[in-house]
């Protein structure tokens, strides 16, 4: 059912354009309780007590069988660690841990041979030294324009001054 809304001013001439309302009214719900008489009172009491018992036992039974659930689940995990061989996805991840903790150890020794037998300190090295935490520097109007990304800003690149 659509109703249409009408608001008048102090004048008596209409405000706005008539619309239908945008919210439907539902009903008004049970009023029966205006006619209720005691023993109806008692009646829909004892509905509502056992309404609410059944929704409770239902809860109850969902835990329960939640339960045994949860239980069946570890049971098979537990077989499945025991009994079943990896899956192909682990076998291959556990590939590549295993590759690249090699390759860094292997750098790892690769940087102590240049020099831990000569020096009891890493010898002192200009190129590396002198420009360790500077930025190369590029005179190209493309690499300029990368450190202004608006005139507010004050530039994606860090200062190092000495």
């Amino acid at each position: 059912m659509k109703t249409i809304c009408l608001m008048f001013h102090p004048g008596g001439m209409p405000t706005q354009t008539t619309k239908f309302s945008r919210s439907s009214k539902g009903g008004r719900g049970d009023t029966s309780v205006w006619t209720d008489t005691p023993s109806d009172r008692a009646q829909k009491a004892k509905m509502n007590y056992l309404e609410a018992y059944n929704e409770a036992t239902a809860l109850a039974s969902n835990d329960e069988s939640k339960k045994r659930a949860n239980e069946d689940a570890e049971l098979v995990e537990k077989y499945n660690k025991a009994k079943r061989s990896k899956s192909l996805v682990k076998k291959h991840q556990e590939e590549l841990a295993s590759k690249s903790k090699k390759k860094s150890k292997q750098k790892q020794e690769a940087e102590k041979e240049d020099w831990v037998g000569q020096h009891p300190w890493k010898p002192w090295d200009r190129e590396t030294d002198l420009t360790a935490g500077r930025m190369k520097v590029r005179l190209d109007p493309e690499s300029m324009g990368e450190g202004l990304s608006s005139r507010f800003s004050s530039g994606t690149f860090q200062r190092n001054f000495l």
